[in-house]
Formats: C-alpha cells, structure tokens, sequence
C-alpha cells in the first residue's frame, strides 16, 4: 500500500510539475510576441514606390496569424488591396510589379491587371520586372506600362497544357479495386480510378477550354504591346529568349539590373525610395479613407470537406462547411453588415459539405444582399453552394460548371492478399457487407447506388434549372461534368456578368443601396481566433499550439483520413473538378 500512495504520489507530482513548467512556458512566449509585435504601425516615407512582388504560389485570402510575431503572408486580396491603396495614396508615385515563375491561375491575374489599371487611370506609371518570366509572367507584364528584365534573364513562352495523373495501373498492380458511379461522361475526376489515359471526352473538354483561353491570351498580349496578333503567335513559336534576343523581338522594353530601376525612377537617398508590399499590406484601407459601409467578403477556398477549414492530402488547403456556415452566420447576424460579398475559388469536394454550404448561401440571399464572385475555379460543388445566389459574377478565363459527381467504393483485400493477410466473415441479413473495404457490391446493390446517384443529379439540375431559369434539358446539356470558362459559362447561362472583385462589389453596392461613388469597409470572413483571444477563451492548449504550429502536426493527418473515409462510404459523392490550368 505504502508502494502504492509512493508511485500515485510521483505521478501527480510529475504532472503537476508539466502542467506549471507548460504554462509558464507558454506565458514566456506570449511575452515574447507581445514583445515582437510592439513595433507600432510602418512609418511610411514621404514619397516612394511600391514593390509588389506576386509569388509563384498565391491564395485567394490569408486569414490573420494566430502568432503576431509572424509576418502575414501575401494573398490575393492583400496585393489588390495594395493596389488600391496605391491608387489614392498620395506618398505612392508609381509601382513597380515583380514576378518570376507566377503558378496562379488566370482569374486571379485578370484581377491583378484591373488594378493596375486603375493606378494607371489615377495618372501613376506601373513597372514590371522579372528574372525568368514564364507566359503567365507576360500576361502580368503586358498590362503595366513598360517591362525589364534582368540582363542575364530569360523568358520562356508557351503554349496552354492540361495534363493529369491516372492511377489505375498502380491500384491493379496493388490489387485493389475500384466500384464508381460516374456523372457522366465528361466528369473526369472518376477517370483517376478508371482509366489509364484521359477519355475522349476529357480531352474535348479540355480542347475547348485551353483553345478559348490561349486565343483571349494571344488578343490581349497583341493589344497590350500594339502588335499584330500575328507576331504575338511568332513569339511563341520560337518560344525561348535571352534577354537580348527579347528586347531586340520587342517583347520587353529594357535591360536592367534591380538598382538600375531607382536610377531609373529618379529613387535618391532621402528623397524618394522602395516600399515593399508587405509593410505597406500593414496600412488600413480606413487610413487612406477608403471606409464607409461594411461589407462582409466571405473567403471559400479550396478543397470542399466536413468539418473546420484546414488542409487535406493531396489536395492542399480545405474548405470546410463548418467554418463557412458560421462565416456567413456571423455576416447575417451582424447588423451593421450591408451585403455580403462571397469569394469562391474551389474546385468542389464532398457533395454533402457543398450541399450544406449551399443551404446557407440561400438563407443568406433571402435576408441581405449577396453576390458571389468566382476567382480561378468555381465548379462542381463550388458551383453547388454558389448558384443559390441571384447574382453570379465570373473572369473570363474562370472555370465553371462541372455540374456532376462520383460516387465510389475501393475493395482492398486484393492488397492485403499480396502481403500475406486474408479476410474471413460471418455475415446476418441482407447486404451485410456493403460498407465493408473488404468486398465489392453486388451488382443489385451497384445499381442500387447508381439509381440514387442519379436521383441526387436530378435533383440538383432542377433545383439549378428553377434558380437560373432554365429548362431541365437544358441545364443537362451544360452539365454532366462538363467545364467551361467564364465567358463559355455566361453564354450558357451559368452566370450573370463577366468581371471580378470590383464589378461584384459594384453590382453590391447596388443591391444594398450603396451609392457608387462612396468607399465600403471590408470584413472579411472567416476570422481565425488569435493567441490572445484562445487565451482568453481558457483554450491553452489550442493557444500553445499557435505558439509551437500554424495548427497541429496531426490535424492535416486527421483531416485527410476524414475527408477519404467519408468519399469512399456508400451515402457520400465527390462533386470534384480534378484539374486546373
């Protein structure tokens, strides 16, 4: 007994001693942010240029860091906010537009050249620069006023190229099986388990969206740089430039090194200098008197999943239902919200998750104003939980529809077969096994499956065909998986104007009775709590998480286990789109 009271006396002591050296560990770090984040607001010189730099990677929206000690990192919305600043900023003469390798997709560099437009029409020069510019590069470049590139750079420019992974070769080989109820023929995600090459009528649909795009891309470059559309298609012919060779072909106006762009600019010590994107993301729009009525901008991106927002494997970041459904619960429930304006840059996910977002973007319509504004991609279940809405605003070169799913099973026990382990059962009643990853469906409960597929598809064309005013046929004649651009979608009828950020936000101001000529506020949705405020929740251990992590080493793990399990039940869809350009 003695023993025992000696050991439970040790462990209590042990934890207890864990428990006080956590906090204090914890208490030392908030110290330290607070110390690190004292630093006051950017002291903005008198005059000076921005540099904005477009990463090769970059989300529509970044959510403020739970650590204040950590810089922001770029998003979309933060380089057109930059830009718009920029435009009214009396101390910003011009702006210089840095890219390399930029792997964005054509809506959100559509975006970045409204902008710089608008700085040019307030009268400020707009430069690009790049080291190794790629045709996405070009495309940025063309729309500001004059273009150098670094002596010892090069510019590669190609055609458009669509090109996915097929993985039943590797699932025969590992023996397991795959049972999919396609929807239908141009959904092509089911061809990652099917299929060992891309259908013909991926291919069609893949022709016809990269043949719209490169044909709008060649128009605007030829326009951009007062040339004929023909040297523009021999300037991609050749296809690969030393810096010499592309200033002599007219594709670039100069040859400059980094420093030779202050020579350039008149930029002098004490008079005049750089103001890197960054800081200047740190100024408030209020600052600049760019404030008046809220606004709630609602941020969905990435893959659509149950749960939080997060990161799911391979897909990259999530979008969940949870964290959606309460953004826009926020945005209602806030009175001196005006309008809503909900950003979608998805490619879908589970049909359940998109069918929830869906219901809530109704609700939100039948009480304020709302306006769905779609970036690179907003298809499939993307376009499920936007169509609700009255007034869908798309780029030219975004991707809609994809209307469709899959719905699928695996059976593994081939795989386990060929590592020594087999499966036995015991079974009671009808369908036993048809949840079980051990066994294929019958083919009574294959077409069983099939048959509510269907229901579910027919269910959504008609709800789609009643909210855009359609005939049943003819939202079956643009759906079945097929995909298409944003000029494509709008003579389809599967939206309602062609633009971007600001045109959606125009067509809300309208809505809510905004004048025109008066600036909004901005809150953007959803808001991930800071240290600080998990703190004060009692959430320590979520708080030393945000100290140690952007989140926990095992949530990506749990959430991809989620994600899968829930794709692979018998109740559950993926309305997917597999592929991007």
């Amino acid at each position: 007994m003695k023993r025992f009271f000696m050991t439970f006396l040790a462990v209590v002591t042990a934890q207890i001693f864990i428990t006080i050296l956590s906090i204090t560990a914890l208490f030392l770090l908030v110290g330290l942010v607070m110390l690190g984040s004292g630093g006051g607001a950017l002291e903005m010189p008198p005059s000076g240029y921005l540099w904005q730099t477009i990463p090769s990677s970059l989300p529509e929206f970044v959510p403020e860091s739970s650590l204040p000690l950590r810089k922001k990192p770029p998003s979309l919305t933060s380089i057109l906010e930059n830009l718009e600043k920029a435009a009214v900023d009396k101390r910003i003469k011009g702006v210089v537009l840095s890219a390399d390798l930029p792997q964005i997709g054509w809506g959100k560099l559509q975006e970045i050249r409204d902008r710089v437009a608008h700085i040019q029409a307030a009268g400020k020069p707009v430069l690009f620069y790049s080291t190794f510019a790629t045709t996405k590069a070009f495309y940025l470049a063309t729309a500001c006023d004059s273009f150098f590139l670094h002596p010892q750079g090069f510019i590669l420019l190609g055609g458009l190229n669509s090109e996915a992974f097929f993985a039943k070769g590797l699932l025969d080989r590992m023996g397991v099986e795959y049972q999919v109820s396609q929807i239908k023929e141009y959904k092509s995600m089911a061809e990652v388990f099917l299929r060992s090459d891309m259908s013909p009528e991926a291919k069609e649909n893949a022709t016809w969206l990269l043949e719209e795009i490169y044909d709008d891309l060649l128009a605007t470059l030829a326009a951009d740089r007062g040339v004929d559309r023909a040297l523009v298609e021999g300037w991609f012919s050749t296809g690969q430039y030393s810096s010499w060779d592309a200033e002599a072909s007219g594709i670039i106006d100069g040859l400059l090194h980094k420093e030779e762009i202050e020579n350039r600019l008149g930029i002098e010590t004490g008079r005049c200098e750089f103001i890197d994107g960054g800081d200047y993301a740190e100024i408030p729009r209020a600052d600049l008197s760019l404030a008046g009525d809220k606004i709630a901008v609602i941020h969905g991106e990435g893959l659509i999943s149950s749960g939080e927002s997060g990161f799911v494997f391979p897909f990259g970041i999530s979008m969940g239902d949870e964290t959606i459904v309460k953004a826009l619960q926020d945005a209602l429930d806030n009175k001196s919200v005006k309008g809503i304006l909900i950003r979608l840059d998805t490619g879908g996910g589970l049909t359940t998750a998109s069918d929830r977002i869906r219901q809530m973007v109704a609700e939100a319509c039948a009480e304020k104003p709302v306006v769905v504004s779609m970036v690179d991609v907003t298809a499939s279940g993307g376009y499920m939980a936007a169509y609700p809405c009255e007034t869908l605003v798309a780029l030219p070169n975004s991707i809609v529809g994809s209307i469709g799913s899959i719905n699928m099973r695996s059976n593994i026990s081939g795989l386990l077969n060929k590592v020594g382990i087999s499966v036995d059962r015991v079974t009671v009643g009808p369908h036993p096994t048809i949840l079980s990853p051990f066994a294929n469906l019958t083919t009574d409960e294959f077409s069983r499956l099939e048959e509510l597929h269907w229901d579910m598809y027919n269910r959504w064309t008609a709800s789609i065909a009643d909210a855009r005013g359609m005939t049943l046929d003819e939202v079956d004649a643009i759906a079945r998986g097929r995909v298409f651009t944003g000029r494509q979608a709008l003579a389809n009828g599967l939206v309602d104007h062609l633009g971007g950020f600001d045109l959606a936000l125009e067509l809300l101001k309208e809505k809510a009775g905004i004048p025109a000529t008066e600036e909004v506020s901005f809150v953007h949705l959803p808001i991930q709590k800071n240290l600080l405020e998990k703190l004060a929740s009692g959430e320590l251990s979520a708080a030393y998480s945000s100290l140690v992590s952007a989140r926990t080493e095992s949530a990506p793990l749990e959430q991809t286990a989620t994600f899968w399990a829930r794709c692979l039940r018998g109740d559950e869809s993926l309305a997917m789109l597999w592929w991007r350009f």
